[in-house]
């Protein structure tokens, strides 16, 4: 059963039988018929490889990511960055808790939703904005177990580099094709609620597991680095995180906005534990940037 607090709409609204056209068996055939029109090719890359790169033709794209950047410096010790005693920061929601209408029309650039419409076939939504000035050094990890949707795969994160990143500044990692290993919840791993609870980043009670599937499957890892202005789209259950910081002088000014599709459930996989009332805190009722 899916609590009507899972999702935004009514309970008629849910479309919990489809799957995203670019997780489908015939994606290629799709491809091939021009099903994804321009896109194409990027919706092949998000098929085999659990990532690809979109290309913005807005002639104000540049101005915009300047406009985010300014706008985030004043939050942040300069000073410190540059003499590399920074230690990793970042902002959450920045249009929300500071006021930055900018991060939010970033998240919410026409041609982003417009291309993820066309992507994975339902209406894509904003729900979660992330700004770094800097290298984070995180373990790499699946964004799936942090938050997911019923049906599967209708969700993916979009980085998006307010500059050009060095290789000595920690760019972000990425595993291609282990988009395709099992999605996770707590209790796969038979994981109580308190077992949960008592850690202060779970994450790392997954980290064992995606550890093994590395070593097993021997996925290579990939480093972005980008230009200013470059998109970068990944599938929700891509194995991804931060490359170490080498030079901890240097900046990496960017923007991570996760995205939802409508007419699904929401969940959170790391709540769902073996002990999980079943209309627990589990499920989610998440923003959405369009309409804030």
């Amino acid at each position: 059963m899916v609590p009507v607090k899972a999702h935004l709409g009514t309970p008629a609204a849910l479309d919990l039988a489809s799957s995203p056209l670019i997780d489908q068996p015939d994606c290629e055939g799709l491809a091939e018929a021009g099903a994804f029109g321009s896109l194409g090719s990027l919706a092949l890359q998000l098929h085999r490889q659990g990532y690809g790169m979109l290309q913005i033709d807005d002639p104000l794209w540049l101005l915009l990511l300047g406009d985010v950047r300014a706008q985030l410096e004043p939050l942040v010790d300069l000073q410190a960055l540059a003499s590399g005693d920074l230690g990793p920061q970042r902002f959450q929601d920045a249009w929300r808790h500071h006021g930055l209408a900018c991060v939010r029309e970033l998240a919410c650039h026409p041609e982003i939703l417009s291309a993820l419409h066309v992507l994975f076939g339902r209406q894509a939504f904003p729900f979660q904005t992330l700004n770094f000035p800097n290298g984070t050094a995180q373990h790499f990890h699946s964004d799936a177990v942090h938050f997911h949707s019923l049906p599967h795969g209708y969700m993916c994160g979009i980085w998006v580099a307010l500059e050009d990143i060095a290789a000595e500044a920690g760019p972000l990692v990425y595993y291609p094709g282990s988009h395709r290993e099992p999605y996770l919840r707590a209790r796969d791993l038979g994981l109580s609620q308190a077992q949960v609870l008592a850690e202060a980043h779970p994450q790392g009670l997954f980290e064992p597991v995606w550890r093994d599937a590395l070593r097993e499957k021997g996925y290579r890892q990939e480093h972005f680095l980008a230009r200013q202005g470059d998109v970068l789209i990944w599938h929700a259950n891509l194995l991804h995180g931060g490359a170490p910081v080498k030079n901890k002088a240097l900046s990496r000014w960017s923007q991570v906005t996760h995205y939802y599709f409508r007419r699904c459930a929401y969940t959170t996989p790391l709540l769902d534990t073996a002990d999980a009332d079943p209309q627990g805190r589990q499920w989610r009722q998440p923003l959405d940037l369009t309409q804030t």
